[in-house]
């Protein structure tokens, strides 16, 4: 699962923005910031000025791992 997602996102860093639209909206840009503030969202965050955005395969693996622990995928 993780593989596929990777292949999924656009580059190295996915923006929270682009990590919406890869969950089809399943995910909000809101709903991940929420989880970084509790230390639940996927491990390695980049900062640019304002914006955040994670490390695609630490994304993939978060996501992937929250598909398997929730939905046996």
């Amino acid at each position: 699962m993780r593989d596929k997602i990777l292949s999924a996102c656009p580059g190295p860093i996915i923006s929270r923005k682009e990590a919406a639209k890869l969950t089809g909206g399943l995910i909000s840009e809101k709903y991940l910031a929420n989880l970084d503030c509790s230390g639940l969202g996927p491990n390695v965050r980049v900062r640019i000025g304002r914006r955040t955005g994670y490390n695609s395969e630490s994304f993939a693996e978060w996501l992937a791992s929250r598909m398997e622990k929730k939905y046996g995928y």
